[in-house]
């Protein structure tokens, strides 16, 4: 990277973390609520007790309501933050999530082919204090969630070298925790990574076999069918479920054909995205191809929340790489447009009521294009990438 990008970006990464700072000690209890990372302290606790985290709500007594939706390892794993309290647990959750995407910028960059040195580390801290203005970023840390670990966990697998034996193992404990970022089995698959993919399936089945061993019946509750009951999570129309079924939900039902038609879609779409990613991934454009498989996940999710839309800031990382080529006008026009989609809290700072897009009043019929602009941007994005492949290969017949 030039010397003068590297300054600008140094200097407003400063500039943005310590506003983004001002801000969180001035409303801790809006920026820095943790009531996630409160609820699996919850599931942690139940753990030590001896109770299920399943049977019953982690809060409450309404179902569908701070439900415990990860798989059993995932619990286990929560039980030391059942041993925090006071402002440790605080510090824990806001300085440690800051850490870790600190981290996942860094293995993005890596796949950028940057080199692995002590300027990438220091680099790496005002991507990501920049990246606190990216609201699925800013509302993980506020609700103190899994997503940016999730994120990192399969980047840094994703940098390693494919000589590596251990690949694939990080990718399979993610899956572990939560099951969406299985999809980067297929990836695998998809990419001739045949040893990865058999890495990544074990590792994962050894997280099953870990819960079963130390929580036998949570594990059968889990496994039986808790991981598929929709009604655990809430209801698909829910205004912040942004994935392709809330869209379906809230635009045309779900009744009938209309639940067939958008599995049709969410099949259709994730085959296209592994056809694409692909293509990118031997193009030598992993960081890229690693992107779309991470959108592709929230997309035909059941349930993506705004928060589990983290890889906004990833695809962020590669397109501020590439304005940086000569004439790459295109880049930063995508990259000014990506930004004003997926921030949050910028649109405060010129006056308005309203922290992101996704949550301005409908005005007339234009709602269904900004309530669900996560979507329509991964379609556009999906479309986009397709083309220009198809004008790579033209140009190369």
């Amino acid at each position: 990277m030039p010397a003068p990008a590297f300054w600008v970006v140094l200097a407003l990464g400063v500039v943005a973390g310590g506003w983004y700072l001002k801000q969180v000690l001035d409303d801790m209890g809006s920026l820095m609520h943790l009531m996630d990372l409160g609820v699996y302290k919850i599931a942690g606790a139940r753990v030590l007790d001896g109770t299920s985290v399943y049977d019953t709500p982690l809060l409450g007594e309404t179902r569908g309501v701070w439900e415990f939706v990860y798989t059993p390892f995932a619990a286990l794993l929560f039980v030391p933050l059942a041993k925090l309290h006071g402002d440790t647990f605080s510090y824990v959750g806001g300085i440690a999530d800051f850490v870790v995407l600190a981290l996942g910028v860094w293995a993005a960059l890596s796949l950028l082919n940057f080199r692995r040195d002590l300027r990438l580390v220091v680099f790496s801290l005002p991507i990501a204090a920049l990246l606190m203005w990216c609201e699925p970023i800013r509302e993980t840390m506020a609700f103190g969630q899994v997503n940016i670990v999730l994120m990192t966990i399969v980047l840094v697998d994703m940098a390693l070298p494919d000589s590596f034996r251990g690949k694939g193992v990080l990718t399979g404990i993610a899956a572990g925790i939560k099951l969406t970022p299985a999809f980067f089995i297929a990836y695998f698959l998809f990419t001739k990574r045949y040893r990865a993919a058999a890495v990544s399936a074990g590792s994962l089945v050894a997280t099953v076999v870990l819960g079963f061993l130390v929580l036998p019946h949570d594990s059968k509750t889990f496994w039986s069918g808790a991981f598929a009951d929709p009604t655990r999570v809430g209801v698909p129309e829910n205004p912040s479920n942004e994935s392709l079924r809330g869209m379906f939900a809230r635009s045309i039902g779900l009744d009938g054909g209309m639940k067939i038609l958008w599995f049709l879609a969410a099949a259709v779409l994730a085959l296209a995205c592994l056809w694409l990613a692909r293509r990118l991934s031997f193009g030598r454009q992993e960081l890229l191809a690693v992107v779309l498989c991470g959108l592709a996940t929230t997309l035909v999710s059941p349930y993506s929340w705004v928060h589990h839309w983290v890889w906004w800031g990833a695809l962020l990382i590669w397109l501020l790489d590439a304005s940086l080529r000569r004439w790459a006008v295109g880049a930063w026009v995508s990259l000014l447009v990506t930004f004003v989609v997926v921030s949050g809290g910028v649109l405060t700072l010129f006056g308005s009521d309203e922290s992101t897009l996704l949550t301005y009043p409908s005005w007339g019929h234009l709602g269904v294009v900004y309530h669900n602009a996560y979507i329509w941007l991964t379609l556009a994005l999906f479309a986009v990438v397709a083309l220009r492949l198809r004008k790579l290969t033209a140009s190369r017949a």
